[in-house]
């Protein structure tokens, strides 16, 4: 199998795997009568986190170093913001559209999907992005 394609599979496993514990995180904390701005941002954490250690381990074959860590961090807080705003952007820009929510988170995580995998696969875990 191409390397390519080898890590691009392995990134849309541990993808799946980090929405399902971000999701999971979410409804827990809501089921809990948490406040649904902070059960959004917890569960948003634990997805990152969960993929980013298994993106280490197994799509990227990271080192986990501070330097890594740090990288990964950026890299998530900027998806997350790509994702609010191309998500905003969406919702304002065509109101009138029909399952709006729907295709404001769609292509909001679009954009957030393929920015967070060019930019781990160019930075966060290229052997040129390690720690200097």
């Amino acid at each position: 199998m191409p390397a390519n394609f080898r890590t691009a599979s392995a990134f849309l496993l541990v993808g799946i795997v980090g929405a399902v514990c971000d999701f999971g995180t979410r409804s827990l904390l809501l089921s809990l009568d948490g406040a649904p701005w902070l059960a959004r941002a917890c569960s948003y954490i634990v997805g990152s986190t969960v993929a980013y250690y298994l993106n280490s381990f197994f799509t990227f074959a990271g080192d986990r170093s501070a330097g890594e860590k740090l990288r990964a961090t950026s890299v998530y807080c900027l998806c997350f913001g790509l994702a609010v705003l191309v998500d905003a952007v969406f919702r304002h820009g065509l109101p009138g559209i029909h399952h709006l929510l729907f295709w404001s988170w769609f292509f909001s995580q679009a954009v957030a999907t393929v920015t967070n995998f060019l930019l781990q696969s160019v930075w966060v875990f290229s052997r040129g992005g390690a720690d200097r």
